[in-house]
């Protein structure tokens, strides 16, 4: 899947973030973070979470609430650790 997105002005709407659902993935904030993990969406289907696993042994992985509007290129990423 391409790159969604042009990292600048331009947010991700509902549809666009659902299209990679329950994939790694790699994606831009709008404050310029990078983030790389398993896209969810939560049981009332209202709050999405990126979940990445931990890179160091003995650390926890990371989960970041995310709304579509917060996000401005999202992309698969497969080939990243930090997404599986």
């Amino acid at each position: 899947m391409p790159v969604a997105g042009n990292g600048k002005n331009v947010r991700m709407t509902d549809e666009e973030l659902r299209s990679y659902l329950n994939r790694p993935v790699r994606l831009t904030l709008d404050d310029g973070r990078v983030l790389a993990g398993r896209l969810s969406l939560d049981s009332d289907g209202g709050q999405y979470t990126v979940d990445s696993a931990p890179l160091r042994q003995n650390e926890d992985g990371k989960r970041e609430e995310i709304t579509p509007r917060r996000v401005t290129t999202i992309e698969e990423a497969f080939d990243d650790p930090a997404a599986r």
